[in-house]
């Protein structure tokens, strides 16, 4: 069973609220954070900081540092108004559980979202990469045969383009 954090401390500001969690001796790259709109969760083996926050923010514009020992996130609220509380005050079990699992489905999600994009920013990049190549060498193909044509069939080809020293340089 993992032991919760309690030593945070957080700010907050009309418009945003600030959490410091403390990583006690973790190394950044052993933290993992699920964040979305309503929960926050910062697990570093055997240490977990769970909050279910008191009202909405903005995760699409909300950040974490995580360094020098502490984890620091930057949550826009989605209403500009003092909070009373950080986290929500109800005790129900059944209503965290609901929160947590809509937190790690959307998790879920987002991960998947963004897989699907650079996989098809991949693809596109590797499309482009070989329809440059096509081009490239159709245009070889064409001063190649632009070099081995007869005199006739070089009248459209501009001076420059009739020089062998001008494939070469195109090649390269």
């Amino acid at each position: 069973m993992p032991l919760h954090v309690t030593d945070f401390t957080w700010t907050q500001t009309e418009s945003t609220v600030h959490i410091k969690v403390p990583l006690k001796g973790a190394k950044a790259g052993s933290v993992d954070i699920v964040s979305t709109e309503e929960y926050l969760k910062l697990h570093f083996p055997p240490f977990l900081f769970e909050a279910f926050l008191f009202e909405p923010v903005d995760d699409d514009r909300s950040t974490a540092k995580v360094g020098n020992g502490v984890a620091v996130f930057t949550l826009p609220k989605k209403t500009a108004k003092m909070w009373e509380h950080l986290m929500m005050t109800t005790d129900d079990k059944e209503t965290k559980r609901g929160i947590r699992e809509r937190a790690l489905l959307k998790q879920q999600e987002k991960l998947s979202a963004e897989s699907k994009q650079k996989a098809e920013k991949r693809q596109a990049e590797r499309k482009y990469a070989l329809e440059t190549m096509m081009k490239w060498l159709k245009k070889q193909a064409e001063a190649r045969r632009a070099v081995n044509a007869e005199p006739e069939e070089l009248q459209d080809l501009t001076e420059e383009e009739r020089n062998p020293d001008w494939l070469k340089q195109k090649g390269e």
